[in-house]
């Protein structure tokens, strides 16, 4: 199982994404038949050529998933704060009344 991300790592993240040209970052055939070009990438090859074509879309769809994902991410650690939140204040009170009897 993975660590939890930490606030740099994601912090990070948030600045690559940032900075990316905008997407969507289309596949491009080559001349050749197989596609050699996703988006800003001019140029790209693979060891393999049957590899070259998985290679490519996942860069595309990277390209939209990763800013997802990581808004997702954001998302859901903001509402795990904010149920945290919510339990202590219902524990505080618990225990609050606990004392009061």
């Amino acid at each position: 199982m993975h660590e939890p991300l930490s606030d740099e790592y994601l912090k990070k993240t948030q600045q690559i994404i940032l900075h990316l040209p905008k997407g969507p970052w289309k596949v491009e055939p080559s001349e050749h038949g197989l596609p050699d070009q996703v988006g800003p990438i001019c140029f790209l090859e693979t060891w393999v050529d049957s590899e070259r074509v998985p290679v490519v879309e996942f860069i595309a769809f990277a390209r939209d998933a990763i800013p997802a994902f990581y808004g997702e991410t954001a998302r859901q650690r903001d509402r795990i704060r904010a149920l945290e939140r919510r339990v202590r204040e219902l524990e505080d009170a618990r225990d609050g009344a606990s004392h009061g009897r």
